[in-house]
Formats: C-alpha cells, sequence, structure tokens
C-alpha cells in the first residue's frame, strides 16, 4: 500500500464525512451495512468472455448512491449469480478496501474525489479493457468521457485531471474507473421565497442571510467560493485551478467563508445528507448547495424545490462522475473478473439502468446510444421510452400537461411517480421540463470537475478555522 496517498485521500476524506453525491434516495452513504441479492450460484453468458465458476456471492463495496440494491438485483435476475452489497461512506470504503478488504472483494465503487486513492495511488485495482464492454462503443458514448480536452476545453488544466483518472493509457484500450453514473451539481432553492439563481455567488447574496444551508465538506465548498471569488475579481486565478487550488487561493477561499459565516449568512452548515434534507424541507433554510436526489427527497417532503441551471463560465455546475473498478487481487484471485465486466457492461451499460437511475437525476455515459437507451431493450429490460428521454436529456417538457397530473407546480415534480409514455408523443406546450435544461448544454456550463486536490494536507488543517468559526 502507498501509505501517504492512503493517508491523503482517506483521512482527508473522512475528515469531510463525505463526498461528491455521497448519498441517494435519502441515505447518507451508508455505514457498513450488507445485503444480499439472488440465492443462485450457477452462471450465464454474458459480456466479454461470459461468467465464469468464481466464488460466490460476489463481493461489491461502495457508497449507497453508486451500489443500490436495484442494480444488485438486476445482476443476479440476468445471470442467477448472487451479489452481497457492502454501502459504506467513501472513507470507511477506502479504508475496508486498502486495509486488507482488495484481496477479498471483487469490485468497488466511488466518486471521482475518492477513487484516486483506490485506482490511482495504490496497486489495489485492475483496470478494464474496454475490449471486455460490448456496449462501450465510443462513437455512442459522450465525449465527456472519450474526449474531454475537446468537449470541457473551457475548463483548461481541469481536462487533464479527468482523464487521469479515467483512462490507464494515452490510447483510451483501459478505464481506471468506469463510470456508470454522473451528475452536475448545483444550487436548490425554494421558488416561493427566492428568484432565479444561477450562479454560487447566490449563497453569499445578502438578501439570503441567515437563509443558506451551507455544505460543510472542504473539498466542495472552497471550489464553490473559489468560484465565486474568481467571477467576482477578488482572487488571482484561472479556471484551470479550481479543482487544485494553491494554498494561497485555500487560505482566500477560508477566510471568506468565516466572516460570511460569522455575519451569519448561513442557517446551518452540513456534511450529512439527511441535515440538507431537512433544512430546505422545514423551510428553515431557502437555499443550499445540494445535491440533486437531496432536492428530489426536499420534494417528496411536499415542499416544493428548483434544481438551479447554472450560468455558463467560471460559475458553472459542479461535475463528478462515480465508476465500478474490479478490485486487485480479490477479482482475479476468486476468479470473478468475467462478472465484474457482466456488472459493468450488461447492467450499467445496458437499456434498463439509464431509466431506473434518472430517478435520482443521474446521468449515463451511454446516452448517445438512442437506439439502445431510448427505444430499445436488451437482456435488462427496456429502455427508457421516448417521453422519459427526452424529458432527461433532450430538455423537452412532459407530454402530459401539469394541470392534468397530481402534481402542484413544476417544483413538486418527482419523475417516480409520473407515468411516462413507451410511445412517441409530444411535449405539451405547459408540460413539465427537467430542472437545469438538456445534457449537452449542462455540459457546456460545466466550471468544476471535482477530485481531491494535491493540497489537501493543507486544505483540512484550514478548515477546522471555518468548522470552528
Amino acid at each position: 500500500m502507498n501509505r501517504r496517498n492512503f493517508v491523503k485521500f482517506a483521512s482527508g476524506a473522512a475528515a469531510g464525512a463525505a463526498l461528491a453525491g455521497c448519498a441517494g434516495n435519502g441515505g447518507d452513504g451508508g455505514s457498513g451495512t450488507t445485503s444480499g441479492s439472488g440465492e443462485g450460484d450457477t452462471t450465464s453468458s454474458s459480456s466479454g468472455g461470459g461468467t465464469t465458476d468464481g466464488s460466490r456471492p460476489l463481493e461489491w463495496i461502495g457508497p449507497a448512491w453508486a451500489v443500490r440494491d436495484g442494480q444488485a438485483d438486476k445482476f443476479t435476475e440476468m445471470t442467477d449469480i448472487s451479489v452481497n452489497v457492502t454501502t459504506a461512506d467513501i472513507p470507511t470504503t477506502q479504508q475496508q478496501v486498502l486495509s486488507g478488504g482488495q484481496a477479498n472483494m471483487d469490485m468497488v465503487s466511488s466518486d471521482s474525489p475518492g477513487a484516486g486513492a483506490i485506482v490511482q495511488d495504490n496497486d489495489a485495482s485492475i483496470p478494464v479493457p474496454v475490449d471486455e464492454l460490448d456496449n462501450w462503443n465510443p462513437d455512442l458514448v459522450s465525449d465527456l468521457f472519450t474526449n474531454p480536452t475537446e468537449r470541457l476545453s473551457h475548463l483548461g488544466e481541469q481536462t487533464e485531471t479527468v482523464l487521469d483518472l479515467l483512462w490507464a493509457d494515452d490510447e483510451q484500450t483501459e478505464m481506471l474507473l468506469p463510470p456508470h453514473v454522473y451528475n452536475f451539481d448545483a444550487i436548490g432553492y425554494n421558488p416561493t421565497q427566492v428568484d432565479d439563481v444561477s450562479t454560487w455567488s447566490a449563497l453569499f447574496d445578502d438578501q439570503y442571510s441567515g437563509q443558506v444551508a451551507m455544505g460543510a465538506v472542504s473539498s466542495i465548498a472552497i471550489p464553490e467560493t473559489l468560484m465565486h471569488l474568481l467571477d467576482n475579481d477578488m482572487i488571482d486565478a484561472d479556471i484551470g485551478q479550481l479543482n487544485n487550488p494553491t494554498e494561497e487561493q485555500m487560505d482566500q477561499a477560508v477566510d471568506f467563508l468565516v466572516s460570511e459565516k460569522q455575519a451569519g449568512q448561513f442557517r446551518s452548515t452540513w456534511t450529512a445528507y439527511g441535515t440538507s434534507v431537512n433544512l430546505m424541507a422545514s423551510e428553515e433554510a431557502i437555499l443550499g448547495d445540494l445535491w440533486q436526489p437531496a432536492a428530489m427527497d426536499v420534494r417528496r417532503s411536499g415542499t416544493p424545490c428548483t434544481y438551479a441551471t447554472m450560468s455558463e463560465g467560471v460559475q458553472g455546475y459542479r461535475y463528478w462522475y462515480g465508476g465500478i473498478a474490479p478490485l486487485r487481487p480479490g477479482a482475479r484471485d476468486r476468479n470473478n473478473l468475467n462478472e465484474v465486466y457482466s456488472l459493468i457492461n450488461d447492467v450499467h451499460y445496458g437499456a434498463w439502468f439509464p431509466g431506473y437511475i434518472q430517478n435520482w437525476g443521474y446521468s449515463v455515459p451511454h446516452y448517445p446510444n438512442q437506439e439502445l437507451v431510448r427505444t430499445g431493450s436488451d437482456e435488462s429490460g427496456e429502455g427508457m421510452g421516448p417521453e422519459y428521454y427526452d424529458w432527461a436529456y433532450e430538455g423537452e417538457s412532459t407530454y402530459t400537461p401539469l394541470s392534468e397530473t397530481q402534481f402542484e407546480s413544476e417544483a413538486l415534480f418527482d419523475p417516480m411517480e409520473y407515468e411516462w409514455s413507451m410511445e412517441e408523443g409530444d411535449s405539451a406546450s405547459d408540460g413539465i421540463a427537467r430542472d437545469s435544461g438538456p445534457i449537452e448544454e449542462r455540459i457546456d456550463r460545466i466550471g468544476f470537475f471535482q477530485i481531491w486536490p494535491d493540497n489537501s494536507e493543507y486544505m483540512l488543517s484550514r478548515w477546522s478555522d471555518f468548522t470552528s468559526a
């Protein structure tokens, strides 16, 4: 184990409790719970070379938003191979994997800031050959992953960190962390009390003093603050530095946050997912830097919540992705490499998963494959259907007008409760549109790709000044 980098990532992440999007569907990322999926242990053919007679059940660890039981159940349904899911927050996931779990587990899930300790800086995972993933067709995968240098050219040096985490080689023949979910985090706000917002500066707007739910995870709050400071000419920096700031830039961000906290700008700070939901649902706070599943859970509590469409340029979305990696030596020694390939390819790059995970606002890499994702089907099940797909990815409104649904407003719309048409139809002029708009516009408006910064130890030493203020 590379002890320096284990400390860099694991202890640093632990201080933050959770990283980008580290809880979905009202969870807090898990606390080491396990659940079984299926009882069988037979094999069936799937991607690559097919499944093998490996150790059963498969062992999969990661945060709750990344390793939902529904995904494991789908794999079991398709293969009759059982999966044991261990849900844990990202620091605990890192600790368990790097302290020996990599030998008796098959695969791990993490997000972009938490994965580096496992897939880059310690010999704890096995790169995945794209040849083993039949559904990974570069022509039918978003160029957010295949060509971030050009697609995200406005981010400058930040694009190098995308490539470094995703690909094991310049030829893009092997992936370090094959992506299965990602999102563009923004501000959630109560539209009955807040006018439309589109920048992180809203968190520091005097008109919302004492009514802001401010995230207290250092690796998230500092870059959000830097975007505000840079856009308002309050620091010397450029957009390419935002996800890996210097110590001086960190000082400026923390000092600014301390002054805002002491002035009473924030109703409360939060690190636990449920706290952010409760602050907004109770209307103690009227806007905050929420994760999209939290915004959905605020709606499900009965309180309106809109997820902002962020501006182009410096104050754009906070982009992160989550992935699945086979563990070294566990997946190989347990003879389960093909099973991990199958989980990635047949479940997560198939027709069923995009509709399932969109219920929490997350997108998938292979959405350009409309013949599969929009109107197709495969062994995993049906695709999203034209109405759901066009709502999720194209920015189209629902076929049914808002007035004919059970929802009182767009800010209370729940995709889980709406009956999506599987037939082609016309968007209603007064239908319900997805928050934040079409995915290509969201990509255009990314301002920041989240990683764990090089100066993390200094960041954490300064962060205590904010938490104690």
